[in-house]
């Protein structure tokens, strides 16, 4: 019984993931969308014309089922809103065009071929036709007419998937604020005193500050690193500045570990400007790099880092790396990768992509954000 009330409540919140299911669904609202567009449908056939009433529902059945699923598929696209808000206005533009002249080529084939048609529908089709196909855009009584017809069956599943999907946006947020706190619970069972640490940092950056240049520029640079992970990405997002200076001492001592080995290119745009991201969201692309090219290369390997906006104001982050040559076969995404995808669906859906290309030498990533 417990299954099956969750069975339920997922199918009415739009989060459940049988397919079989999903698509029975949609085959039944649409089976019930038809018969209520056909009762309306008499109202202008009448009682005694079933045929006529089944093509005057069918006709609306099958431009508002387009339209939506066009209208779905538009707002499922990868780009910013006012592109997205731009596509669906053409589409039901569109619509409402197609719908017209659907409406007066189906009502006047039925004018003419059923000849017992009521007065009042007569007198419609030689209302709706007074001036050819095209009189809905001549005449504003008439495109309104079509206007209202479209719009209110159009009207119900759209706010039904908006509902859905406001639904399903709002457990994502719960899932991803449930995960944030398993997160701070699991490194605050981990974390030693951060005050203490960094005194005892500090005081062996002074020790060998004047005795071991390297080791000193180590410690300071892993200080300042545990202070970014420690207390500046303890909010949701931070300034994309202080990530890159992140990574910069990540890089520091790599660069170190890997002496002569190691080329790093980072090449950062002063045009990025004002952009707020999660915090340590980029790292995993850099750990990324050294774990399956640096450190698996037993000569020279390189990493080219960029970050820089594209020419449609998308903040880019690129990195490119050496890889040892693998037979063809291609290197996984670990659990790095796979965890910041699951962020980037949550925090930016469908204003970002990532895409991660590799060859037999090497392996790159390019995220963009909108």
């Amino acid at each position: 019984m417990l299954d099956q009330s969750k069975g339920l409540t997922a199918i009415l919140s739009g989060t459940n993931s049988n397919k079989n299911i999903t698509i029975l669904l949609h085959v039944l609202f649409w089976v019930v969308a038809y018969n209520w567009f056909a009762f309306q449908g008499r109202w202008l056939s009448g009682e005694g014309h079933p045929f006529v009433t089944m093509i005057i529902a069918l006709d609306k059945n099958v431009v508002v089922l387009i339209s939506f699923y066009l209208i779905s598929y538009c707002i499922g696209l990868k780009l910013p809103t006012p592109q997205i808000w731009g596509l669906v206005l053409g589409v039901l533009t569109l619509a409402l065009i197609c719908y017209s002249l659907l409406a007066y080529y189906t009502y006047n084939y039925i004018n003419t071929t059923v000849p017992t048609m009521p007065l009042y529908f007569k007198n419609l089709v030689r209302s709706l036709s007074a001036q050819g196909p095209w009189t809905f855009l001549r005449d504003p009584e008439v495109l309104y007419f079509h206007f209202e017809q479209l719009v209110l069956a159009i009207f119900v599943p759209l706010i039904i998937k908006a509902f859905r999907a406001a639904f399903q946006s709002r457990i994502k947020s719960i899932a991803l604020e449930k995960d944030n706190l398993k997160l701070e619970l699991n490194f605050l069972r981990s974390q030693i005193n951060p005050h203490f640490l960094f005194n005892t940092l500090n005081s062996v950056y002074s020790l060998i500050e004047d005795k071991d240049r390297t080791a000193a520029s180590i410690v300071f640079s892993l200080s300042n690193m545990m202070r970014y992970a420690l207390y500046d990405s303890n909010t949701t997002e931070v300034e994309v500045d202080k990530e890159l200076a992140f990574i910069k001492n990540y890089i520091e001592i790599q660069t170190i570990r890997h002496s002569r080995r190691l080329e790093i290119e980072m090449d950062i745009s002063h045009q990025i400007g004002h952009q707020s991201i999660p915090p340590l969201l980029l790292i995993n692309f850099i750990e990324n790099a050294i774990k399956h090219g640096v450190d698996k290369l037993i000569k020279k390997a390189w990493i080219r880092i960029k970050a820089y906006r594209d020419e449609t104001g998308a903040f880019c982050f690129s990195v490119v790396n050496s890889k040892p040559p693998q037979s063809g076969e291609e290197v996984r995404e670990g659990i790095g990768i796979r965890n910041t995808r699951r962020r980037l669906n949550i925090i930016y859906p469908a204003l970002h992509s990532l895409e991660i290309k590799q060859s037999e030498t090497q392996y790159a990533v390019l995220l963009k954000i909108w």
